[in-house]
This record gives C-alpha cells, structure tokens and sequence, in this order.
C-alpha cells in the first residue's frame, strides 16, 4: 500500500465539514488546489493555506484525486461533470466523495466517470465539525476495487485514523444514512419520553441524568439532551435539513429494497415536519419543543 500523498489533492467544498477537513490535509503536507461555492471561503483558505485557486476547471489538470464534501450527490455530479473538471482531470485519477450522498447516484456516477479512466469511491464522515477539527472522523469507506480503496485511504489518513472499509462502492453512503437513521431514532424516542415525564412533573435534568445511567442510554440522551435541550440553548450543530436528508437516503434506500421500514418511515417524517415547522435551518434538537407545544408545556 502506498503511503505517499498525491503531487496534487482537488478539494471541492469548503463548508464547515470541508473546510477542517481540508486544513487538516493541507497541515500534514497535501498540496491543495479548492474551489468552494462562496468565492471569499474559498480565497480565504487559499490565503491560509498557500494552496492553489480552483476557480477554473483547468486549475485540477494536474489533480491525482478530489475530494468532495458536498451537501448531496446531485451537488457532487454536477460540480464534477457540468463544472467541466471531470473533463480537465487526467486519466486514472480518483474521485474521493466524502458527501451525505445517495447510494444509487453515487454508482451512476462511477459508471459515466468510468468512460474518462476516473475512480470513484465514497468516504462519508461522521462525527460533525468538533471531530472534523481534530482529525477523529468515522470514515465510512466504499469501494469496489481494492486499489483505489488504498489510494483513498492514503489521503482520507491525514484527515482521520478511524477508517472502516464498508464493501463496494455506495455502502459507505448506505451507512452513514443508517447510522443517522439510528441517532435520528434515538433522540426522537428519547424526546418523546422527556416529554411524557415533563408534563407528568419529573424534573427534566434528572430525567437525562437516570437515561444516561440507565439502559436507555444513547448519544442524544448523553450529548445532546444535556447541552442543549435541558439547557434550551438548541444550538445549529445539526440542523433540521441535514439530518432529514440523511434520514431521507435511509428510507429511499429500504423502499428501493423493498424493505418495509416503519419506524424509520416514522422518524423520517418526524424529522422532516420538524424541518418545515422550525425551518430547515434550526438544529433538530428543537424537536423536543414540537413535541412540548402539542402537549401544552410552556416555559418562561
């Protein structure tokens, strides 16, 4: 396996996952050429980082591998394909989609990238921008030939040790979808039962408290309800749109399989009301404020 980085490493998308991510490569010696969708994140890291301008599709000539880290595999199509970068890379480079992708259009476009002599393989990431910072990231790792798994491993590495090779291409997609289908749950059922204890008159702090030493105990009920819910703070960490979207891929995916799925159908719909109620924007921890409403609990 090799262990040398690219001469040159593409990075498309510098969003508050990208843009740690990016740092991290270019801190451990990457040499980078970005393009961002805002114009001034991407001068700015440019300006940072010595790394070159991606503004025009030749500037990724010389690119070995991109990285994407996009908002959903539409976006990465078309910032690949109808940017004209597909066209400017050279035969034999890999593309890295590290994106919240669907499955499917990931392998449609490995097979029209195929016909330029372009790899493709899919790395989502899980772990949001603290972990992204300090190079902890679950690395969900698809692909269906093992050498351009090394390759990617090869610069997904500087970014994060914690690597897990999931299959063929679309599996690491498939589960980062699950894996938020199942948080997704968990906070929901735990929102649920806060809720349920609040108007029956348990104290909302000791409620968290017994969860977390108890049975019932998951990563919403011992982050995310003690941050930000007991505290009503319900700060934009992971917002309404992202986690419906990856929620959204989950179901997609069942009913493509013919898998019938009614709790995550239930917490896709859950999540997804959420987003149109509060705006797509708020963090989805604001669920549980739905959820008071219709039992009529107010606070000050």
């Amino acid at each position: 396996m090799t262990t040398q980085l690219p001469a040159k490493i593409g990075f498309i998308g510098l969003g508050n996952m990208g843009r740690p991510m990016a740092a991290n490569l270019a801190r451990k010696g990457g040499k980078l050429v970005v393009r961002d969708a805002d114009a001034s994140r991407q001068a700015g890291f440019v300006q940072e980082f010595g790394s070159e301008d991606g503004g025009s599709a030749k500037a990724f000539a010389e690119a070995e591998v991109v990285v994407t880290m996009l908002p959903n595999g539409r976006i990465v199509r078309q910032a690949l394909i109808e940017s004209g970068i597909a066209d400017a890379l050279p035969r034999g480079s890999l593309i890295i989609d590290t994106s919240s992708a669907e499955p499917l259009l990931t392998r449609e476009l490995a097979q029209d990238l195929a016909d330029r002599g372009i790899g493709v393989v899919d790395a989502p990431v899980s772990g949001g921008m603290p972990k992204a910072i300090d190079g902890t990231l679950s690395i969900m790792l698809g692909a269906d030939d093992d050498a351009l798994a090394e390759r990617a491993i090869t610069v997904l590495s500087q970014m994060s040790a914690r690597i897990f090779r999931t299959g063929a291409l679309g599996t690491g997609h498939a589960m980062k979808a699950l894996n938020n289908y199942v948080l997704g749950a968990g906070f929901v059922a735990a929102a649920e039962a806060y809720v349920v204890g609040e108007k029956f008159g348990l104290d909302p702090k000791l409620m968290v408290d017994v969860l977390n030493a108890s049975s019932g105990r998951n990563v919403s009920t011992e982050a995310v309800f003690p941050s930000e819910v007991v505290t009503r703070r319900f700060r934009a960490n992971f917002t309404f749109g992202l986690i419906s979207k990856d929620v959204g891929i989950a179901a997609e995916l069942a009913d493509r399989l013919s898998i019938e799925t009614p709790l995550l159908d239930e917490v896709f719909r859950a999540l997804s009301e959420g987003g149109k109620e509060l705006g797509m924007g708020a963090d989805y921890s604001e669920l549980v404020r739905i959820f008071e409403r219709r039992a009529d609990i107010t606070h000050g």
